[in-house]
């Protein structure tokens, strides 16, 4: 199998998102709460921190995720876009105010801001995707803000697994696409219907 560019592979699963139905979206929006919260369970200490994004368009769904994280207890911060292509994060709870941010189409909470290394109780990092595939490869927008972030957290000694969030259909084998050395892997994979641990699935090795 040839694996697809990164242009390429870009344009074809975003042109899949846009073809999917708003039903589609909610099923999926449901099955990512459901499963991502069962695993921050298994993961996260009690009011531990949970690293999450809130989804914009076509991306599959985070509202009902996190707020089912801040209803059992734990502490969830959303990112911040800066200057350098650089994340801070910020408190979320379905109270706090959004506003336009370094990107203007993007909201973000307006609150204070922190750096990675002062989240000292950060146990998951919830990634976004336009796929993923099973050695870890994950297949972003093109800004390079997560493969920065989580470089700088590993390099700092943080333990806390990254998983990219995406549909079932972007969960995809090995050597789908092409990934570089500055493309930083991730620990799983949450899907509307999984969670898995990567590398893994004999089924797409």
């Amino acid at each position: 199998m040839r694996a697809l560019n990164k242009d390429q592979a870009r344009r074809d699963f975003l042109r899949l998102r846009r073809e999917m139905t708003d039903a589609e979206k909610a099923d999926a929006a449901s099955g990512l709460a459901r499963l991502g919260l069962a695993w921050a369970q298994e993961l996260v200490p009690h009011g531990g921190t949970v690293a999450g994004y809130l989804s914009v368009g076509s991306e599959p769904g985070t509202g009902e995720l996190l707020e089912g994280l801040c209803t059992a207890g734990y502490r969830v911060v959303v990112p911040v876009c800066e200057p350098g292509r650089r994340l801070s994060w910020c408190d979320w709870t379905p109270e706090t105010v959004l506003a336009p941010g370094l990107h203007g189409s993007l909201l973000e909470p307006t609150g204070e801001r922190f750096a990675a290394a002062d989240l000292t109780e950060l146990g998951l990092v919830l990634v976004p995707a336009l796929a993923a595939d099973s050695s870890g490869g994950r297949m972003g927008k093109g800004g390079g803000y997560y493969d920065r972030f989580l470089a700088r957290l590993r390099a700092d000694g943080n333990p806390a697994p990254a998983a990219a969030v995406v549909y079932d259909h972007e969960f995809v084998p090995a050597g789908s696409f092409e990934t570089t050395p500055l493309d930083a892997a991730v620990d799983a994979v949450l899907t509307p219907s999984a969670w898995r641990q990567v590398p893994s699935d004999p089924m797409y090795t």
